[in-house]
């Protein structure tokens, strides 16, 4: 035992602790987590499959993580190659493809712990993986069939990426950061946003030995993402945006923060040039004193306003000239910060799993495309599992991620309060930064909604409780040392 102690620094061991700390949750979901938005992602690979890519690019979303399920089911292209040679490989589990990410983020964690903390690694790392995979929203992401787990690997290997010289640990993080930004659209900007930030802000840089170079490069290369997806849709045919409905988005955010309602009334429609071309934009005027509170309202919900308006299809060009209009109008400009700020404030702190975790249709969407794709966990899911039984309590699991994040967040500042050390509290800066850009993005650009938030928050406790062991333990080593 002790042995395997000292050695959990190893990745080896580090993996088997995470595994038998998430193994609880295993039990608890049956190796499996799906929202109504998982039937979308596994509709990619019927898309795929039946109209060829181009056609497959959804309106709302981004294609990659449906290309991964696809790949994946094909044991990552390795099942066509083989079968031109006879060897027939049966398609995977959709849980084994889930553990990929897995994998990747529990060996990144490691090694982002051992260039935060340099020394009682064995500890540290024993300390922060409890309380990450037993005591966060972490383990909820990990079996759900979304990509909301890419999230935290895009900071992991942003940060690995910025902390090693050796070419061979920067490229395989740049592959991984890129290959996690392209999951999902709101990546995007928040890796664009996290790295000019960690440019921009020199005390970050220097206490945490970034070198103006290696924030340089982590810049540009969070443009190789946009890069992609731009060319991608422009090859599709969708023209030169990352996604086809964005607009539709920007519109329900509009609805939300109040700022669609104060422009209908900073120009009546009689002065609106826009109900010239667009005689549809008389819909808003009609409905500007019920317009819908939450932007899903307005994005998923057809009548009255996004139909009549154009729809999904036909609606981009006046969508965007409302947005351009209120960009530079001053009164509304100061609008949208003021509830910018509003929204990221709520978003931050949101800590919660189990959203969109109810008990399915087995007429819907995910029934369909888990029987078609993984009648295993078709089978399995539909069959017996916990989140179809409503057997998760999430409302005790989140009341635990609350206390224990707040817990750990006071005793952490407290701490370096007492006995400061620069390192840690920027160390803690820019894990918390992460998680700003994190709610900034998605509190703006899509809902405030725990969901969104939870995917990264989870690292403040886990970066928490390293600090407050790392400091335990050197006042105990100094203490010794001063006895003697």
């Amino acid at each position: 035992m002790k042995a395997f102690i000292l050695r959990l620094v190893n990745t080896e061991n580090a993996l088997r602790v995470a595994a038998l700390l998430l193994f609880m949750h295993l039990t608890i979901t049956d190796g499996l987590l799906c929202t109504t938005d998982t039937g979308a992602y596994l509709q990619t690979i019927s898309n795929i499959e039946s109209h060829g890519l181009a056609a497959a690019i959804p309106m709302d979303r981004s294609v990659f993580y449906g290309l991964f399920l696809w790949a994946g089911k094909h044991w990552f292209g390795l099942s066509p190659l083989l079968s031109v040679f006879g060897i027939t490989l049966n398609p995977p589990h959709v849980f084994i493809i889930l553990l990929i990410p897995c994998i990747l983020l529990l060996t990144g964690l490691l090694y982002w712990l051992e260039f935060g903390f340099k020394q009682h690694m064995t500890w540290i790392v024993l300390v922060s993986m409890t309380i990450a995979t037993g005591l966060t929203p972490l383990p909820w992401f990990v079996f759900q069939v979304m990509p909301d787990i890419f999230t935290s690997l895009v900071f992991v290997y942003a940060m690995l990426f910025l902390s090693h010289e050796s070419r061979s640990t920067k490229i395989l993080s740049a592959v991984v950061v890129v290959f996690s930004t392209l999951m999902h659209h709101s990546h995007l900007p928040l890796l664009t946003a996290f790295a000019a930030g960690i440019h921009c802000i020199k005390p970050l840089r220097s206490q945490l030995n970034f070198s103006t170079q290696q924030t340089k490069q982590l810049f540009v290369l969070s443009f190789l993402p946009w890069i992609i997806t731009l060319s991608l849709n422009l090859w599709a045919g969708n023209g030169f945006t990352p996604s086809k409905g964005s607009h539709v988005f920007l519109m329900g955010k509009l609805c939300e923060n109040g700022v669609l309602k104060a422009y209908l009334d900073e120009n009546p429609i009689d002065q609106n040039t826009l109900a010239l071309s667009h005689p549809e934009i008389a819909t808003f005027y009609q409905h500007k004193n019920n317009l819908p509170q939450h932007a899903w309202d307005f994005v998923w919900n057809d009548q009255p306003l996004l139909g009549p308006t154009g729809g999904w299809h036909h609606s981009k060009d006046l969508y965007l000239s409302i947005y351009a209009a209120t960009l530079t109008s001053p009164k509304l400009l100061l609008k949208h910060i003021e509830a910018a700020v509003k929204s990221t404030f709520q978003q931050v702190f949101l800590n919660h799993a189990g959203d969109g975790l109810e008990p399915l249709s087995k007429e819907g969407a995910v029934a369909t495309e888990l029987k078609k794709h993984f009648p295993d966990d078709y089978q399995g899911f539909f069959g017996h599992s916990a989140q179809q039984q409503s057997h998760i309590n999430f409302g005790a699991f989140n009341q635990v991620y609350d206390i224990v994040a707040a817990f750990l967040i006071l005793i952490c500042l407290l701490l370096l309060n007492k006995h400061p050390n620069p390192h840690y509290a920027w160390l803690l800066g820019v894990t918390a930064f992460f998680v700003i850009c994190n709610a900034f993005v998605t509190a703006n650009l899509a809902n405030v909604l725990s969901r969104l938030n939870a995917r990264t928050f989870w690292l403040i406790p886990l970066i928490c409780a390293g600090i407050i062991t790392a400091t335990l333990l050197n006042l105990r080593d100094n203490q010794r040392q001063s006895t003697r």
